[in-house]
């Protein structure tokens, strides 16, 4: 991940600098279940209706080495959503 804002000094004859590389803020999209909550007889809550909430993402052992991590050491990734994944 990478920081959105980054704050440059510059003189004011100066362009301002252009990043070379793509953004990296990576998006992971949730699935939520929600319902009505259920009350008995005398009003006490039985079921708050929130049922949960899962998201699109996999647990996978990274393939090699970086500076940050080691290779094998469990990273999360994000899925791309569609009807296949969504039946799952």
């Amino acid at each position: 991940m990478t920081k959105k804002d980054r704050n440059y000094y510059l003189l004011p004859d100066e362009e301002d600098p252009t990043r070379p590389v793509p953004n990296k803020i990576g998006k992971v999209m949730f699935l939520t279940a929600v319902a009505r909550p259920r009350y008995d007889a005398d009003g006490n809550v039985t079921f708050s209706g929130n049922i949960g909430v899962w998201p699109f993402v996999t647990e996978v052992a990274a393939q090699s080495r970086s500076e940050n991590r080691e290779q094998g050491v469990i990273e999360i990734k994000s899925l791309m959503v569609n009807r296949v994944v969504m039946r799952q």
